[in-house]
């Protein structure tokens, strides 16, 4: 879920700033891809009722994964040349270098983002109730 929020703030950043042109570093605004990697869970640490369940054993052939995500700024300053001689940013020929954002990518990614938060947000539910519905079994 927290890879899915990165995506979509970055999505976000994107379309708020496809037309800056001027930004602190110098040059247009430089558009920011997310990436997903797979990474494996730190162990967990014994729990209270550890010795409890020191007879139950479960053999795990792959570590348990997860997903780490890293932003990247592109590296190319390849931005899209808009002839606009009045703009305080036009070159000598009277272009402008506008940000390399696409509006409708941006907004496929925003939905797709927010997609994949809202089904992983259904399986945690889910799962939260399974688990509440097994332990109810014992109350019987």
């Amino acid at each position: 879920m927290t890879a899915q929020r990165e995506r979509l703030e970055t999505a976000s950043a994107n379309l708020a700033n496809s037309n800056t042109t001027r930004t602190a570093e110098g040059g247009p605004y430089r558009r920011r891809d997310v990436v997903f990697e797979a990474s494996e869970f730190a162990p967990i640490q014994p729990s209270r009722f550890g010795s409890m369940f020191d007879d139950i054993s479960v053999e795990v052939e792959q570590p348990v994964q997860g997903v780490k995500s890293t932003t990247l700024v592109a590296q190319s300053d390849n931005g899209v040349h808009r002839y606009d001689p009045g703009h305080p940013d036009a070159d000598a020929n009277g272009y402008v270098t506008m940000p390399d954002v696409d509006p409708l990518e941006e907004t496929v990614n925003m939905m797709s983002a927010a997609r994949s938060f809202e089904a992983n947000s259904t399986a945690f539910n889910v799962a939260k109730e399974m688990a509440r519905a097994s332990l109810k079994l014992g109350d019987v």
